[in-house]
């Protein structure tokens, strides 16, 4: 660790955040997850541009042979329509049996590579210290080939959840997990991240482990990396709890680093978010069993979501997803509405962080 904060250290004396070609568009933005980027979608009037999720996996598909030919791809058309690309970089997955990460991360050198999530998904074992250099050496060849590109206006991390209980529930093969070296790993990733793109905003999405999110959340405030998170979500749930979701610790950051977060499909309608944990695997939640009700089905008006996003989040980045095509047709509509349309922000946050960028 010592040695790649130094090299940092030397990065950043070289490599500080050039004013000419710092990017700032705060805004509303399509997340199209792993979807096409298309020329419809973005000459969408009122979003400032397109949020879309790329893997190590497809960017280096091979060991240390990189492949930017799909986010160049998608950078050129949005030059093309004069719209802002956000790159959500993730090592992570969900779904049963898939990978975020090359096929080389494995075995006893990387600390058995990957483990097994909950719903039996595998993803880095980032605390180990060749799957972090693996990963750092992405990063720097990532900020090095875009960094300066004028239509990449963020990247951003994963979320921090670790989707599994590695604490309570060691695996077999996998190094040893504890908060302290997760912790450490993901303030390494995101140092790496920061140093990378010193022009370009960088968003942590922080969401898990509750105990950790405290001084997670510190970190990111320290070294100028930004905070969001999968789910502007305006019901009861575990990131809005007030004692330990990570909704009370916004403001803390807000006004000092960029703040950027995603309304998702599940963040809809309540019956979408209990049938997503369902399809995870989850038969709980908050004490009871999962039961979907009638009045679940009621889609939350957006006007709640955006509320939240400003009131609460203070966010100037605010990205909807696309589907459900009869839930975003609602966003396009009020998007439209007077108050809201004469505003390329959209009615978010538009005053620059001090810390919006490396310094």
């Amino acid at each position: 660790m010592k040695t790649i904060l130094l090299f940092l250290i030397v990065a950043a004396a070289l490599r500080a955040a050039d004013p000419a070609v710092v990017k700032w568009h705060p805004g509303h933005y399509v997340f199209v997850a792993h979807g096409a980027v298309t020329p419809e979608v973005l000459t969408l009037p009122h979003f400032r541009g397109v949020q879309k999720i790329y893997s190590w996996r497809e960017f280096e598909p091979e060991k240390g042979r990189y492949d930017f030919s799909s986010l160049k791809a998608d950078l050129a058309l949005a030059k093309k329509h004069d719209r802002q690309l956000v790159a959500q970089f993730t090592f992570i997955a969900f779904a049963t049996g898939t990978r975020s990460v090359p096929d080389y991360i494995r075995g006893p050198e990387f600390g058995g590579g990957v483990y097994v999530t909950v719903k039996g998904a595998f993803n880095p074992v980032i605390w180990n210290r060749k799957v972090a250099e693996r990963l750092d050496a992405l990063l720097v060849a990532f900020g090095r080939e875009f960094d300066r590109d004028p239509n990449l206006e963020a990247v951003n991390l994963p979320e921090t959840s670790t989707s599994a209980y590695l604490d309570r529930t060691p695996q077999e093969g996998v190094e040893a997990y504890t908060d302290a070296v997760y912790f450490e790993a993901l303030k390494r990733c995101m140092t790496t991240l920061r140093h990378a793109f010193p022009n370009t905003v960088v968003i942590q999405y922080t969401n898990f482990p509750t105990k950790l999110l405290p001084q997670l959340t510190d970190y990111e405030k320290e070294i100028g990396v930004g905070m969001g998170g999968p789910d502007v979500y305006p019901r009861p749930d575990a990131v809005n709890d007030p004692e330990k979701g990570v909704y009370r610790l916004y403001a803390k950051l807000a006004g000092t680093v960029p703040m950027g977060a995603a309304v998702q499909q599940s963040n809809y309608a309540v019956a979408y978010k209990k049938r997503s944990a369902l399809k995870r695997g989850q038969t709980m939640m908050k004490g009871a069993p999962i039961v979907i009700t009638p009045e679940d089905e009621v889609p939350i008006p957006v006007r709640e979501h955006l509320q939240l996003a400003r009131e609460k989040l203070k966010l100037n980045y605010l990205f909807w997803a696309d589907s459900p095509k009869k839930d975003f047709e609602k966003v396009k509509i009020m998007l439209a509405e007077p108050d809201l349309a004469g505003d390329p922000a959209g009615g978010l946050e538009t005053k620059l962080p001090p810390k919006a960028f490396l310094r």
